[in-house]
């Protein structure tokens, strides 16, 4: 089994970050099952980081439109299921109705996975703009029952700034504790890290658990998730549904336009 991941950084700008989610995989996943990481161009922000970039709508459409020829790439060459390894969660509705190999995205399935430990989740990201993407994510599927507010820690830290703090650790995982602990003292059953670098940060550092409420492994329930699901289309020809949301009533014209 191959799965694609999708992640919506610059990789070769972040040292070590693809090598350790790759790492990291190895450890979810069953020998045979390889996940495949994929970032985004060079120059995709313009010297920027994600964050700052992926808080502006436009950017948000603009930079990351290359990611449906990915997936349509990738259901291409034999891919098995297609993560979007964002909590910007871009495109989902497009990809899936682009390709029919499962397309999984780490907002919803850590979210969904969270709602099977707890009652309420409590998401912790890493600067207010994407705080506030993870809150329309949440509304859009339909979790604002069992989701708290998503909060940012302090000081707000970009993608670049969270892959210095692998180095001295200590302050993020301060200021991630003390974010996390009021969560919980408002009734968080479940702590989930809403940003990719601080999310692989927080496992890298072995933080699974604050005042015994559990802190998800974001990345690795969302491997696991697109492990099953490539598995369910596999023997069952699961797909999503294709008569209202995710509409291809002509699958000719989306192979045309797609090139």
């Amino acid at each position: 089994m191959r799965i694609w991941h999708q992640s919506m950084t610059e990789l070769h700008s972040l040292g070590g970050f693809k090598a350790s989610l790759e790492a990291h995989s190895r450890k979810i996943l069953a020998a045979d099952q390889i996940l495949e990481v994929h970032g985004m161009p060079p120059g995709t922000y313009c010297g920027r980081s994600p964050t700052a970039g992926l808080s502006n709508a436009f950017v948000h459409h603009r930079a990351l439109d290359p990611i449906l020829d990915n997936a349509i790439r990738a259901e291409r060459e034999g891919i098995d299921a297609f993560v979007v390894g964002s909590y910007s969660e871009p495109y989902l509705r497009e990809l899936r109705s682009a390709v029919d190999i499962p397309v999984i995205s780490i907002t919803e399935a850590s979210l969904f996975i969270a709602c099977s430990l707890g009652k309420f989740s409590a998401p912790i990201s890493n600067d207010r703009a994407i705080a506030w993407i993870v809150r329309l994510s949440i509304e859009t599927h339909g979790l604002s029952s069992r989701v708290m507010t998503p909060r940012s820690i302090t000081p707000n830290l970009d993608e670049h700034q969270l892959v210095e703090a692998f180095k001295s650790p200590q302050g993020l995982i301060r200021s991630f504790t003390e974010t996390a602990q009021t969560a919980i003292d408002e009734g968080a059953d479940v702590i989930v890290p809403a940003e990719g670098v601080l999310a692989e940060f927080l496992y890298m550092n072995g933080i699974n658990r604050i005042d015994s409420v559990p802190v998800l492994d974001s990345y690795g329930v969302t491997w696991a998730y697109a492990a099953m699901m490539a598995d369910l289309h596999r023997k069952t020809g699961l797909t999503v549904g294709r008569k209202w949301h995710y509409q291809r009533d002509d699958p000719d014209l989306v192979r045309e336009i797609a090139g």
